[in-house]
């Protein structure tokens, strides 16, 4: 018997087929990011919907006899993103990535109406832009008929489970995404409905991770060639399945997810007053098991390092196993550059929310490589963290090490860099799929193939090397640390003066 995982992230999806002793097989597919107008960033769900059924098919025909009968299928995803589907599960329209510009004005209304603190006791999350209710009242506002046309919108992992068969949910720690989720009754929030004038019936109802939710539907089942009576089984936002996948299963732990965008992740008990957390961490959401939650601290790495493989070195492509990540990672100097790279390329979401910035490269010289210029983006994304492990420390919420996940997590120049300048151990996950793997437990618990989740970890969650502090490197960072946050202050009215041009 085996158990499907599948995450949905920012540009693509993967889908891991999982039996009692670990992954089989994983296979995946790209999607686009469109944008219909300058700040626009769409999401076809019908596109990520077939990416779904491919990859489904090529990791089954990789597993082959091995797999057995699937008997459950999970699901994880990025946050914030949410599909409008009519009364017959028909998509209305494409959907919103967080960081499309649209709708920054109800998050500015929302913020003055009712405050941060107010807001903060029922959804303990910075408001902004980014979330899934400013883009929601936009829609509303902007594109009233096909707003009349949704009967429901429906978080990404949540949509994917819907159209294999389940009914419509929400998974908990996706709708804290939205901001009209209140954590303590772990239901949406009346007061935030309310203020919005959005109907409870266009949401899903809210489940925990890894409830059951229903039965495959025959016509997918066929299509997919999969058994009539698998189940479907709850997920959730990929920051708690990836806590999960790296075997974060109880308070202290935490992991750094390193896709598309880079997290630092602590798993942590329901705090008793979610106002200590206001001044230092801006996210707080259920883990995908029960009585736990998690904060993070992010950016956009993933991004960057993509940004600039494209931009600085097109002409790399895969060569004798080596991917052009990693043939960049070779041209990096061993030791620590003396040039800074401010990682605004995008507008930041954490700590605080900033529209008008943009990055800089600072330092070059005639004589600087690409591989230099390479390894300061990784630094500068390092040093954006610096500030991150203050607060977690200042809340007594600094774990000394983390697992790390994700596809920059393969890099070792990347996690050596990580533990210098922020002096802490990372231990790479082997299986490099922390939110995948999350989702197959999951599913595997539901299935009765493990009786708990350590049980399930122990099974499906591989280690590999570890990355430790060295102490000369250190140093020099910590001098460049203080440096680098001096720069990011003196250049911002720069920065956002220059995004405004």
């Amino acid at each position: 018997m085996s158990v499907l995982g599948i995450d949905l992230g920012t540009s693509s999806c993967k889908v891991g087929v999982f039996n009692e002793t670990g992954l089989l097989a994983a296979a995946g597919r790209e999607y686009p990011i469109l944008s219909p107008a300058p700040g626009y960033a769409e999401l076809d769900p019908v596109a990520a919907w077939n990416s779904v059924k491919e990859s489904l098919r090529d990791a089954l025909s990789q597993a082959g006899p091995e797999a057995g009968k699937v008997q459950a299928i999970s699901f994880s995803s990025m946050g914030e993103v949410i599909v409008p589907l009519d009364k017959d599960g028909v998509v209305v329209s494409n959907a919103l990535h967080s960081y499309d510009i649209r709708g920054s004005e109800y998050s500015e209304s929302l913020l003055a109406d009712i405050g941060q603190e107010a807001f903060y006791r029922i959804n303990p999350n910075s408001i902004g832009p980014y979330y899934s209710l400013s883009k929601m009242l936009w829609f509303r506002d902007h594109l009233p008929e096909r707003y009349r046309q949704t009967a429901k919108f429906l978080l990404m992992a949540d949509f994917i489970a819907y159209r294999f068969g389940a009914k419509p949910f929400t998974s908990n720690s996706l709708a804290n995404r939205t901001l009209l989720f209140d954590y303590t009754r772990n239901d949406w929030s009346d007061t935030l409905l309310d203020w919005a004038k959005f109907p409870r019936e266009k949401l899903g109802a809210i489940v925990s991770g890894g409830t059951v939710v229903g039965e495959i539907n025959p016509e997918v089942a066929r299509e997919l060639s999969l058994p009539p009576d698998i189940i479907l089984v709850s997920g959730g936002h990929d920051q708690g399945c990836n806590s999960l996948g790296c075997g974060a299963t109880r308070p202290g732990m935490a992991v750094a997810g390193m896709g598309t965008y880079e997290t630092f992740c602590p798993t942590i008990a329901m705090p008793p007053d979610p106002l200590n957390y206001l001044r230092e961490i801006r996210n707080l959401e259920h883990h995908v098991l029960p009585g736990l939650f998690v904060s993070f601290l992010y950016t956009h790495s993933g991004l960057l390092i993509n940004w600039f493989r494209k931009t600085f070195a097109p002409e790399l492509q895969p060569t004798a196993g080596k991917s052009p990540y990693q043939i960049l990672d070779s041209e990096m100097p061993a030791e620590p550059t003396n040039i800074f790279f401010l990682p605004h390329n995008e507008p930041l979401q954490w700590p605080d929310y900033q529209a008008d910035t943009s990055g800089v490269f600072i330092g070059l010289k005639t004589a600087t490589t690409r591989g230099e210029m390479f390894k300061a983006l990784l630094e500068g994304i390092a040093f954006f963290f610096a500030d991150s492990l203050v607060y977690l420390e200042r809340m007594g919420m600094k774990p000394d090490s983390f697992i790390a996940s994700g596809g920059s997590s393969r890099s070792d120049a990347i996690l050596q860099i990580r533990a210098d300048v922020l002096d802490i151990t990372l231990t790479r996950l082997e299986t490099g799929e922390g939110s995948l793997t999350g989702a197959a437990i999951l599913a595997a618990r539901a299935a009765g193939m493990f009786k708990t989740p350590d049980e399930a970890v122990k099974a499906y969650t591989r280690l590999g090397r570890t990355f430790t502090p060295d102490p000369g490197r250190r140093e020099f960072y910590r001098q460049s640390a203080a440096f680098y946050q001096r720069l990011d202050h003196e250049t911002s009215s720069l920065r956002s003066a220059l995004s405004r041009r």
